[in-house]
């Protein structure tokens, strides 16, 4: 399916009101209004939204002063790959309409689904989908280069894929036990890959729980690989009793140092998406919960708070 072939669809389908979702709960924002003075393209990751229908998405995204969508497509998101021909069309028509960046996907592709990812690819292209993130992988043994170095080849295979459809795939740091937990992990993931067909998705919130006093040194090791960074702060607690735990907070009440960031060039690029996570308590929203017990100005709110802070402290 081509993307220009569908925009008109959309649009029409919007103008005779057919595209009409919870427009009265976007409509709370409109007195609201913040836009982003900080380094752009600033996108949102929507999980936080999944409670709105997917069609006033890019509308709320646009009204709390973001510039784009990054949207979950995947188990539990707002829909799964296979209904990406029937579904992508809204948000793309949506975002081009409302003059948003294209959007960035959220998924589970990866290199063990290697059989159906040219297909993917192939159908993302044509919708105008530049960016995407990749799905985590995992370790099976503690052979860990050995691992590493078997995946390196076929992420290689995976490379040229990426290159031939014109996407370039994102492979994001998570701390935790998965490939990735460690950036040195996807230093040896990646060796040898061009980061335009599968760069690297950084995320400072999680390099810095996982390297602690070390995560500059990490920081710089991929700095060139970086196709897109990932904002969220965290702070260490002990709610259970058993240990320091880091504690997902808003910008700017936790531990980590945004204007870090600013160290390399290529951040304040307009190439590159910056990516707000909200992924504190806002009554189940964080996790993708359709049904939150917060109300909806709480959660668009928050939203527009982390959007002030990012303004303020990016642009000086």
């Amino acid at each position: 399916m081509n993307r220009r072939s569908t925009i008109k669809n959309i649009l029409a389908a919007g103008g005779l009101g057919i595209i009409a979702g919870d427009l009265g709960a976007v409509s709370l924002l409109r007195n609201n209004f913040y836009q982003n003075s900080g380094p752009s393209p600033l996108y949102l990751f929507t999980k936080v939204l999944q409670w709105l229908p997917l069609e006033d998405v890019p509308q709320a995204v646009k009204d709390m002063g973001l510039d784009g969508v990054d949207l979950p497509v995947r188990k539990n998101g707002f829909f799964d790959i296979p209904d990406i021909k029937s579904k992508l069309p809204v948000i793309m028509g949506q975002s081009e309409k409302l003059g948003l960046s294209t959007p960035i996907l959220t998924t589970d592709m990866n290199i063990n689904r290697f059989g159906e990812m040219e297909e993917f690819l192939k159908i993302i292209s044509g919708e105008g989908i530049k960016h995407y993130r990749m799905g985590y992988l995992s370790f099976s043994s503690h052979n860990i280069i050995e691992e590493l170095s078997k995946m390196n080849s076929t992420m290689k295979n995976a490379a040229e894929l990426h290159e031939k459809h014109g996407v370039t795939g994102h492979y994001q740091n998570h701390a935790g036990s998965r490939i990735g937990g460690s950036v040195w992990e996807i230093y040896h993931l990646l060796e040898g890959i061009n980061p335009d067909h599968i760069g690297v998705q950084f995320d400072l919130r999680h390099a810095a729980v996982e390297g602690y006093r070390s995560y500059e040194n990490i920081f710089y090791l991929i700095s060139d690989q970086i196709r897109s960074y990932d904002l969220k702060d965290f702070k260490w607690g002990n709610p259970s009793g058993k240990g320091d735990t880091p504690i997902n907070v808003p910008l700017g009440e936790g531990n980590v140092d945004f204007k870090f960031l600013l160290q390399n060039p290529q951040f304040k690029s307009k190439k590159i998406p910056k990516i707000l996570h909200v992924e504190y308590d806002l009554g189940g929203a964080e996790h993708g919960n359709k049904k939150p017990s917060v109300g909806k100005e709480k959660i668009f709110s928050s939203i527009q708070k982390d959007v002030q802070f990012y303004s303020k402290t990016m642009s000086t």
